[in-house]
């Protein structure tokens, strides 16, 4: 009876074993895992909420950094090396600033610049002397609203018992000296100077007598890139930009989704992923401060939905009070047909009147493919044979990227290294014939 019994339970046991055994089969037959398609899926892209503050010295950032050594000139752009620098320059203490433009008006500034000896440390615009405070100990309180767009450190002058530092204005043909402790430049001298011959070579270009180009002798490899992108949620804008979010009102339009509150209004563009947002300003017979400016525009973006990629600032216009900071990677500006790469504003009687913000963020790089960008002697003949050129309205020529939107999926962007030039107050791609860009190196990093 009790052999029966087990029989009977050992078959039991036995034919649940098989009838999960194939149910567990069948299931991982037929189970098909909900892959989300990497490019062609809205839920992938996520939305930004955070509001991200940077601090002024991560705003305000040099551009490029040069070495004049017995008459031959190097040259990086070279984040990490600029980042270097930057960290030495926080422990100076500069004194004594006074204008001394008159003792090397006879030589021309440009000269003084590519004196052997000379470092220069090139901001991308004029900025107020108060802001070199944000990275540079200085005690001066009488030229706070003079603007340099360079720092220069004479590693020559560390035998005098004081060092000098110069600020300069390539634009006013300005020059003021400043002392710092012998022993700071002896060490930059050190650190910096004597080893920047590995740098890549750079041959000048003469524009006038008070500035010239230092381009790269040689190809330079760098990088293109793709990522997948973030979206900003709207209600971030919203909450963020309006006094009371709760009397906003949304109507749609044709072109773009309008949201006010009766007197603000915030205008997002359909498909082109940048916001606006205008604040008629009362009339007042004040203006803000030179000094001001740049500063109360990085505060309000602080406040006002963030840094929410490596934004820094490029420009800025005292008379129509605007600022731009514009996106960059690996410290290389960045450009876009469209204005999804500047975060722009425009500034009326001490207010915001309009700002431009991205609704979109870099989020994961998808791709990375060396690239090699011609030399410096083939952008230039580039851009000097543009009929009528006129080397005096030339004012820089940059390494950028420019940001592709792929028509094919929204949520996938491209940024493609090439060669910028300002001329004439304006922002120009340098169409380089294929033959002479260098080609391209395919591969994945």
């Amino acid at each position: 009876m009790i052999g029966m019994k087990y029989e009977t339970i050992k078959t039991t046991v036995l034919i649940v074993l098989v009838l999960s055994s194939i149910i567990l089969t069948w299931t991982l037959w037929t189970y098909q895992p909900q892959y989300k398609d990497l490019l062609g899926t809205d839920d992938l892209v996520e939305e930004v909420t955070t509001n991200n503050t940077k601090e002024t010295q991560r705003i305000i950032r040099p551009n490029k950094i040069l070495y004049h050594i017995d008459g031959q000139h190097f040259g990086t752009f070279k984040e990490t090396e600029l980042n270097k620098v930057m960290k030495e320059l926080r422990y100076w203490e500069v004194n004594d600033v006074q204008n001394i433009t008159h003792q090397v008006q006879d030589q021309g500034l440009a000269n003084f610049l590519s004196q052997s000896g000379h470092v220069e440390i090139k901001f991308p615009n004029p900025i107020p002397l108060q802001l070199y405070k944000s990275f540079l100990s200085i005690n001066d309180k009488d030229h706070s609203l003079l603007t340099f767009d360079r720092l220069v450190v004479d590693v020559n002058s560390e035998n005098h018992g004081e060092g000098n530092v110069y600020f300069v204005s390539t634009g006013e043909n300005l020059v003021y000296e400043g002392h710092v402790s012998s022993g700071f430049i002896k060490e930059f001298k050190r650190s910096f100077y004597t080893t920047a011959v590995r740098y890549p070579e750079q041959i000048e270009y003469t524009l006038t007598d008070t500035d010239s180009l230092y381009l790269p002798k040689d190809v330079t490899t760098t990088n293109s890139y793709e990522y997948l992108i973030d979206v900003i949620g709207i209600d971030t804008f919203i909450e963020r930009l309006f006094t009371n979010a709760s009397r906003v009102k949304r109507d749609d339009l044709t072109t773009a989704t309008v949201h006010t509150d009766g007197t603000r209004l915030l205008r997002v563009y359909h498909n082109q992923n940048y916001i606006q947002f205008l604040n008629p300003t009362r009339v007042s017979g004040n203006s803000s401060e030179t000094t001001d400016l740049i500063q109360t525009s990085i505060d309000y973006v602080n406040e006002h939905v963030g840094w929410t990629d490596d934004y820094r600032f490029f420009s800025w216009n005292k008379e129509n009070q605007t600022t731009v900071f514009k996106l960059y990677i690996d410290n290389i500006p960045v450009f876009s047909s469209s204005r999804i790469s500047d975060i722009i504003q425009q500034w009326e009687n001490n207010d915001i009147a309009s700002y431009l913000h991205p609704s979109i963020s870099l989020n994961i790089k998808y791709e990375t493919v060396e690239t090699i960008l011609p030399k410096g002697e083939r952008v230039m003949e580039t851009i000097t044979s543009k009929q009528n050129f006129n080397p005096e309205l030339l004012e820089s020529v940059t390494i950028a990227y420019e940001l592709r939107e792929r028509e094919d999926n929204s949520q996938l962007v491209s940024l493609q290294p090439i060669w910028m030039y300002r001329y004439n107050g304006s922002w120009i791609k340098a169409e380089i014939r294929d033959e002479d860009a260098g080609g391209n190196r395919d591969g994945l990093e």
